[in-house]
């Protein structure tokens, strides 16, 4: 029995895509949208410096880098030293209408991750009258929906150790750094 050919089908016809055209398809708050979302990638590989000045306790002035390696990790370097190879950046949401009073040993304050003691840990540090006129954070608690904690040491000591603390609105926007030691100062 002689074999049968089946015709082949022809090869559809592909026209370029027209980049023109997807552009003026996406509105305005689509492509808003996604600029901040190539930007905010385009950040989180770079690198970051600042300057905590903790003059006013007696301590001096850190330059904190944040050098990303080759594997996607960073390296935390204080005053030109390498403190903690090889970290990874934690990101954390707050919840809306985080108690910022709250009683860090209670109840309340057990349900909370990281950041949010953190941020509570912040905002006593501004409201203390022990402290409030040394203590000048570049933005407010109240305003942080997501902290990404850097350790800057690589371990814990009783305070908790060294943390560069970057806080983020809701819309994503970056809204200052902040080291945090036993004390806390803005990092810019």
């Amino acid at each position: 029995m002689a074999p049968t050919s089946s015709p082949v089908p022809a090869a559809p016809d592909f026209k370029p895509l027209r980049i023109d055209l997807i552009l003026k398809a996406l509105t305005p708050n689509l492509l808003v949208s996604l600029l901040l979302a190539c930007a905010c990638a385009a950040h989180a590989h770079a690198q970051s410096t600042c300057v905590a000045d903790f003059s006013a306790f007696g301590q001096g002035r850190f330059t904190v880098e944040i050098k990303p390696t080759q594997d996607g990790r960073f390296d935390a370097v204080v005053n030109g030293n390498t403190t903690n190879a090889g970290v990874l950046p934690v990101d954390e949401s707050i919840r809306p209408g985080l108690n910022l009073a709250a009683d860090p040993y209670g109840k309340e304050a057990a349900q909370f991750n990281a950041a949010e003691r953190s941020l509570v840990h912040l905002h006593s540090l501004r409201e203390s009258p022990k402290t409030r006129d040394f203590v000048h954070l570049p933005f407010s608690p109240a305003q942080v929906r997501r902290l990404r904690t850097f350790d800057l040491i690589g371990k814990t000591d009783k305070f908790g150790g060294q943390v560069l603390l970057e806080a983020f609105d809701v819309q994503g926007a970056s809204l200052g750094k902040v080291l945090r030691r036993v004390l806390v100062a803005a990092c810019r």
